[in-house]
């Protein structure tokens, strides 16, 4: 092809016809950019397709740890420190003496209030993968601000609020119940049950375990779980669009 258009070019030149061979030169000029671009634009095509893949491995991977999260975490402490909130309400009762319960049953609601701490353990590998390529790596603007959001402040909070949770528990209560009760009392001794009751030290700690949990419960745990769901239902959008 070169050896044609150089053969053209010379035949031009020979023939004295410099108009013709001006507007030859032209033409070649602009085809070779035009070359150029065609190639350039595949180029970028090609550049595209392959960050678009690897777009979707990165964000079918923080899916699965997101639903891991959902699974492992949220929904099974949730449901654990909604029913040791309800037991709270049952003690409240009982230590205002507005409901009598049986022993079995103030057993159980101690136990549950005193328990230890659940201790949250996120998935981050997915995050922490996209964070060492480059978070702009995530075309979605709105998406993308979720994920920085959930994994640099609403998980990191929830560990921290969590771990002072445990420390103030492993500090403040176990000590005073395991050194005056035996929790595995089934049910508690009338004993025991009248030093809980009588405890001014046990009725301060239980009130504060309450407003801890139910901040932990309804002001993170909720709200961060909604935005997990509504996190995933968004990536799913964003991989069947990046699929299509």
């Amino acid at each position: 092809m070169i050896k044609f258009f150089r053969k053209i070019r010379y035949d031009l030149m020979e023939k004295n016809k410099t108009g013709k061979y001006m507007k030859y030169a032209i033409g070649e000029i602009l085809l070779v950019v035009f070359g150029i671009l065609i190639a350039l634009s595949i180029n970028n095509w090609n550049d595209h397709k392959k960050q678009q893949q690897k777009e979707i491995v990165y964000l079918t991977e923080l899916k699965k740890g997101l639903e891991s999260d959902l699974a492992g975490e949220f929904i099974p402490s949730i449901k654990i420190y909604k029913r040791r909130l309800e037991s709270h309400n049952k003690l409240y009762a009982f230590y205002e003496n507005t409901e009598t319960f049986s022993e079995d049953s103030l057993t159980k609601y101690f136990r549950s209030c005193f328990a230890g701490e659940w201790d949250f353990v996120f998935n981050t590998a997915a995050f922490e993968n996209i964070k060492s390529t480059g978070i702009d790596i995530i075309s979605n603007d709105s998406i993308r601000s979720k994920i920085s959001t959930l994994y640099s402040y609403s998980y990191p909070n929830i560990r921290e609020v969590n771990q002072n949770f445990i420390r103030y528990h492993d500090l403040q209560i176990s000590p005073i119940i395991y050194d005056n009760i035996n929790l595995r009392n089934n049910p508690l001794t009338s004993g025991e049950l009248a030093f809980l009751k009588n405890s001014f030290q046990i009725r301060n700690r239980l009130g504060r375990l309450y407003r801890r949990t139910s901040f932990l419960h309804l002001r993170l745990l909720m709200p961060v779980q909604e935005n997990v769901e509504s996190l995933i239902n968004d990536i799913d959008l964003e991989l069947t669009r990046l699929k299509e």
